[in-house]
């Protein structure tokens, strides 16, 4: 009975955890189904009346993009060599490496490049098929209780939500995070050329014994927090950028937050919180 009892308790946390998580995400852009105008939270947001479910249009649990680094994505990647990157304006101010776009940031921009519609699946709602969802034809209709049955995102582009395929008006991404490593943490390395303009990254180990490195925002308490930024890994082989830890698109965003630019730092871009996270300025 006892046994029973834990297994119970178990699964209902688990549930109220992957409820918590669905109504992080239930009032924000990112749900882009019909749930989302509940309350007319979504009135006017680019969204279709052709599922109520949230997480599909990201993830999947069966048929996923396994070329991605980010857990079961529904949806097809583009490539690096797709995208013109900040480096290719050549800036002098840029003392750090950078790499093919990559890792989690492939991702992000298989809605916000605007090449495929936000819609497209490798796995719809119910059916098991590969394509996209169909709604019913309302047009831009943004009333109170309206719906916008959208194409791609280049449908608002003239909102910064539109990236397209060049990145060079944007933050730079794939790149080497020019501060220094805390190798005291017990791991990392140094390199030659460090930027005192940045803040030192530190390393945590998460539960299957990798490495994490991230920036701490807050308190400086050397525990990795949901709210710090981390750094990616990608394994790379590059001899300029032997195993460093890249700033991504999800250094700075966080898609399961509900405030408005889904920056993870807890304090937003208040006072530049998020800016000065990483930049000593």
């Amino acid at each position: 009975m006892k046994t029973s009892m834990t297994k119970v308790s178990v699964a209902l946390a688990l549930m109220a955890l992957s409820g918590a998580a669905m109504a992080g995400i239930a009032n924000t852009k990112h749900n882009l189904g019909s749930s989302t105008n509940a309350g007319n939270g979504g009135a006017g947001w680019n969204w279709t009346n052709a599922t109520t479910e949230i997480c599909v249009f990201c993830h999947t649990p069966h048929g996923a993009d396994n070329s991605a680094a980010v857990p079961i994505w529904n949806r097809t990647l583009g490539t690096a060599g797709m995208y013109t990157t900040y480096s290719s304006l050549g800036t002098t101010t840029m003392d750090a490496s950078s790499t093919g776009i990559g890792s989690v940031s492939l991702a992000c921009l298989s809605c916000h490049d605007g090449t495929q519609a936000m819609d497209s699946q490798l796995n719809t709602p119910g059916g098991g098929n590969i394509g996209q969802l169909v709604g019913t034809t309302g047009g831009a209709n943004t009333g109170a209780n309206g719906w916008v049955e959208f194409q791609t995102m280049s449908d608002v582009s003239g909102e910064p939500i539109y990236l397209s395929t060049d990145l060079s008006n944007d933050h730079p991404i794939s790149i080497q995070y020019a501060g220094e490593l805390d190798n005291a943490a017990g791991a990392g390395q140094s390199r030659l050329g460090l930027d005192p303009d940045f803040n030192m990254a530190k390393v945590a180990t998460v539960g299957n014994g990798q490495e994490v490195w991230y920036i701490e925002t807050g308190v400086a308490d050397n525990i990795k927090q949901k709210s710090d930024l981390p750094l990616y890994n990608r394994g790379m082989t590059d001899s300029l950028l032997p195993g460093e830890p890249l700033v991504e698109c999800a250094t700075c965003h966080d898609p399961h937050t509900q405030n408005t630019t889904f920056l993870r730092n807890a304090l937003g871009n208040a006072g530049s919180a998020t800016c000065l996270t990483c930049h000593v300025k």
